[in-house]
């Protein structure tokens, strides 16, 4: 029997350094991550990406840039 490929993704609600400039993109929806719909999108989209988990990284407070 084949092994199974888990796909979770992975976000972090704080400036980190793996996005660095994202913000200046027209695209860039992260100041909209007190909205619910932002979290529901992104679960459609993962949903339709067939990932099977989200881990939500935790910090104590938002992040300093």
């Amino acid at each position: 029997m084949p092994k199974r490929i888990y796909f979770n993704a992975f976000h972090m609600n704080c400036v980190v350094h793996q996005s660095p400039g994202l913000w200046v993109r027209p695209e860039d929806q992260t100041q909209k991550y007190l909205h619910l719909e932002t979290w529901v999108e992104l679960a459609k989209l993962l949903e339709r990406g067939r990932f099977d988990a989200l881990f939500l990284a935790d910090v104590v407070g938002v992040y300093d840039v």
